[in-house]
Parts: C-alpha cells; structure tokens; sequence
C-alpha cells in the first residue's frame, strides 16, 4: 500500500488518519533515533496501528494510489480485480486511463486534479472505464495525503465497486420511468398531503402541479364521499401499511368525472413505518363509459328483443293474411288482366278511327279553305260586277240624257219639215221638189221620235233592270260576305278540330300504349301476387325464426347482464 517519499525515510511515516470534516488530511511526524525510547515505542506501536488498519481497509477495498500529477504508484489486489488489469499494466500511466474518453480533456477533469492538488478531498460516485472498454461504477474518495509541511505529495483513493447495484439501481430506474410514462403516478405524506405528481395524472385530471401540491387529496374526491366513515377508513388501512387497490371515481378541474384503476402503495422506512403513500394509477374513464353504454345498450337490446317477438307474432298472422290477400290478389288481377287486354284492343279500335277522323277531318279542312278562298273571290268579282252594272246604270242615265237631246232635235226637225212642206205649198210649182224633201224630212223625223222614244223606253228598262240588277248583286254580295265569313269560321274551326282531333290522336295512341303497358303489368301482378303468395310462406318460415331468435337475445341479454 505504501510508498517511499525522498523526505520520508518510513512508508508509512504519513498516513491518513482522518479525512472528515472540512477536508483537511492529518499526518503522524516520523520517528527518529534524537528521542526518547518511550516516544520511540509509542511511535512504533502508532505506526503499527495505522498499518493494520491500513491493511483492513485494503482488505475490504480497492485502494490506488497516485502522484499529484495523477500518474499511477500502485494498486491493491481489489482495484486490479475491479478494473480488470494487472499492476504492470498501470503503473506509471496516468488516471485517465480509466475515464470516459469525453470527459478526459473536459475542464471539470482539470478542475478535478486542481482540487485536489490544492489538497481538497474529493468522494462521488464514478464512471471508469476497465479493460476492454467495460464499464464499472465506484463509490470512491480521493484524499490528498500531505507532507510534514502540509503540501500534498499523493493521493491515495479508497474505491468500492458498486456496479451491481448502479444496474440494479438503473433498472429500477428505468421500471420507475416506465411506470410513469405509461401510468399516472402521485404521491402524498400519510396525512393525505400531496408532495407530487407526474405529467400523466396532472393531465388525466386537469391541473398543474402548482394546483395540487400541498393540498390534500380529498380535493379529488366527490363531496359526499369527503367525510364518509369509509374514506376515513381508507387513510387509516393506509397509515397501518394496508396496500389499496380498486376502482376509483375521481372529480378533475372543472368538476368533471374521472375513472381511475389505481392502487395505493405505502411506503416503508428502514424500520417497516410508512412514511408516504404512492399511487399509480390508470385512466380507464372511456372504459366506464362503455361499460355504462354497454349495459344500457344490452337493456335496449333486451326490450329490443321482447319487441321482436311480438313483432314476430304479429308478422306471422300479417304473413298469413298476406298469403290469402296474395290469392284472391293473384284471381282479380288474372280477371283484370283479360279486362284490360279487352279495352286495350278497343282503344286501338279508337285509334284507328280517330287516325280516320283525324284525315276527314285535314280533307274537311283543306276544302274549307278553299271555299274560303273562292268565295274571298266571289266578293271580289261580286264587287267588280257591282261597280260595273252601278256604271251601265250611269252610262244609260247619259244615254237617256243624249235621246231626250235627239228627241228634242226630232221635234224640231219635225217643226222645220212642217214649215218647209208649209212653204212648199205657198211656193207652188217651185216648192214641189223641196215639198217632197220635206216631207221625208218629216217623215224621218218622225220615225227618229218614234225610235228614239222606243231607245228611250229600252234605256228606262235597261236603267230599271240595272237597279234591280245592282240590288239584286248587292245582296249577292252580303250573302257572298256571310258565306265568307262563315268559310273562315269553318275553317278556324276546322283548324282548331284538327288540333284538338290531333291531340285526341295522340293521346288515344299513348293511351293505346298505356293500356298495353297496363295489360303487362297487371300481368306482372298476377305473376306478382303468385311470388308474394311464395313470399308470405317464406315470411311465416323467417317470423317463426325470427322469434326463436328473439328469445334467445333475451336469454343472452340477461346472461351478459348478470357478468
């Protein structure tokens, strides 16, 4: 364990005696020949005292001691053990041989040997590297070991592998961290005061931590159950180490209701006493409300099931009313259907005809629109006429006027003949020859009156015809108007016929068609009403299963009921 120093001359001249406290190292000063033999013996045995107990410790831990600069002095069996090296394979090299290759040039590692150099003690928990890599951990200190003058002059590190139990420790750790990934977990005092929670209760519930630390844990509990004898119950079984664990209801902010699948831990002290309570729980409110809906659902599915079976009943007798309603269906459509196929020919009858009306009826009309047109022209001509004869009737009041001039001119001529046969006869023998064409002159007068006088009768006759003539083509005329006028009544009336006749048409070939659609569907009813009557047996078959399987949605509502 020990070693030379060039100021020492014994290797245990200074030895840790104490390194509690603030830190400071104690030395024992030397032995030498200049004192007395009691003081010799009394150093002696001292010395022999610290190395026996330096021998213990050795025995029992790893210890290795360094130079202040951190090379390697020597080591114990149990260090080499623990680090897996042998002395030759340390000695001489630096600490950093067994430190994290992050952290060897890390400034905490220089402050580290600062320390301690400065002859500060220094004890953790450590992370060292062993041979090949592996990786043990160490409760060690390291104590600077000073010299008669004070100064540090090694260090001397006193080691226990604590491995096995950092891994035990980091496992139960991380089962911890699991735990509170996966679960909501609280713990209180044994009072009911909250100390802490984890994320996933503070989230199941509603609150932040400052909500809920330092408050007791009634604050989730409903009022009714806040002072009940059994709530009281439930922290005294606690306080007694009583493990609880159960369905819970639990009240979140806002007062909403929680669910919670929770047990309740005590804690033990060193002496068996609990000292705080954990809880971990699990939120299983959607759960509850399943169930809930479950068992409400299962009594709807058990009145469900009373309904089928009477539905059930009653569809077997509408089934068999069906079926006889099905028969007499299936004759009367049979009936109707020959019924039909009867009005369907006649209604093809009724459209062949109306085809036949409807083409007298276009030949009525195209000759009524003719006579329209002939008697239009009728008017035209009759008006012609009329303005013609209404202009013989003038012309011949002219001509009238003209013979009663040349009837005047006779008269006067017959007045000079008359004188001139007067003359002749004074004239004697002389006037014969002028006599003579006098009196043809009278003569011809005369017969001028004579014939005018006829000219004139004539003309008053043909004056008396025209009028009668104009009368008669005036009422030809209104009549020709009336029968114009009627043609285009007709042939309005014809046009409208041919429309409607058309439409009539139409309509008897649609209903033609409707009637034979109507003769396959009433076909199709009878066909129909044969499968219902197939149907209804079916259905009598399938309400008879149906209500069976009524009962048996009973039998298994009840059952799930019950579990």
């Amino acid at each position: 364990m020990a070693s030379s120093h060039s100021s020492h001359g014994s290797s245990i001249a200074n030895v840790l005696v104490s390194t509690r406290g603030k830190g400071t190292p104690v030395t024992v000063p030397a032995t030498n020949g200049r004192r007395s033999s009691a003081m010799d013996t009394a150093a002696t045995d001292a010395a022999l005292e610290f190395q026996q107990q330096l021998a213990a410790i050795g025995k029992s831990q790893a210890v290795i001691e360094f130079q202040m600069d951190g090379t390697i002095l020597t080591a114990n069996d149990n260090f080499l053990k623990v680090l897996g090296y042998s002395l030759d394979e340390i000695k001489g090299r630096h600490h950093r041989m067994f430190v994290d290759v992050a952290e060897q040039n890390s400034p905490a590692y220089a402050e580290f040997w600062a320390r301690l150099n400065r002859g500060e003690y220094q004890a953790a928990e450590y992370k060292r590297i062993a041979k090949g890599g592996r990786e043990v951990w160490i409760q060690a200190s390291y104590n600077p070991i000073l010299d008669s003058a004070g100064k540090p002059f090694k260090v001397v590190k006193f080691a226990t592998d604590v491995t096995a139990q950092k891994l035990i420790n980091i496992d139960l750790s991380g089962q911890i961290a699991a735990i509170s990934k996966s679960q909501a977990v609280i713990e209180f005092q044994m009072d009911g005061t909250i100390l802490t929670a984890n994320e996933n209760f503070l989230h199941v519930l509603g609150y932040s931590l400052e909500e809920v630390k330092g408050r007791h844990h009634r604050m989730f509990v409903d009022p009714a159950e806040q002072n009940s004898p059994a709530y009281a119950d439930f922290w005294v079984r606690l306080n007694r180490g009583e493990y609880q664990s159960a369905e819970y209801k639990r009240i979140g902010k806002g007062g909403k209701e929680v669910f919670i699948q929770a047990s309740y831990n005590p804690i033990l002290d060193l002496n068996g006493k609990p000292f705080k309570v954990v809880k971990f729980a699990t939120d299983v409110t959607e759960q509850v409300k399943m169930r809930r809906g479950m068992a409400e659902l299962l009594d709807t599915i058990g009145g469900t099931a009373i309904a089928i079976a009477a539905s059930a009943e009653e569809l077997t007798t509408v089934s068999q009313q069906l079926t006889t309603n099905a028969g007499d269906t299936a004759q009367q459509a049979n009936a109707a259907s020959a019924t039909s196929e009867q009005v369907s020919a006649n209604v093809n009858v009724v459209a062949a005809s109306s085809e036949e009306m409807m083409a007298s009826i276009r030949e009525i009309s195209k000759s009524a629109t003719e006579a329209a047109r002939v008697a239009k022209a009728a008017v035209t001509i009759a008006e012609t006429t009329n303005q013609t004869i209404h202009q013989l009737g003038t012309s011949s009041s002219e001509i009238g006027k003209v013979i009663k001039v040349i009837t005047s001119i006779a008269q006067q001529t017959n007045l000079l003949a008359l004188n001139a046969t007067i003359e002749a006869a004074r004239a004697g023998e002389a006037g014969k020859g002028f006599a003579v064409v006098a009196n043809e002159v009278k003569e011809l007068a005369k017969e001028t009156a004579r014939a005018t006088e006829e000219i004139g009768q004539k003309i008053e006759a043909i004056q008396t015809d025209t009028q009668a003539a104009v009368k008669a083509i005036g009422e030809v005329s209104q009549i020709i108007n009336q029968v114009n006028d009627i043609s285009n009544v007709i042939a309005s009336a014809v046009e409208e016929q041919t429309a409607t006749t058309t439409e009539i048409g139409r309509n008897v070939t649609e209903a033609a068609m409707g009637t034979n659609e109507i003769a396959g569907s009433i076909s199709g009813v009878a066909k129909s009403a044969q499968l219902t009557m197939a149907g209804a047996s079916d259905t009598q078959t399938a309400a008879r299963s149906l209500s069976e399987m009524a009962a048996s949605l009973q039998l298994l509502s009840s059952r799930a009921k019950e579990s």
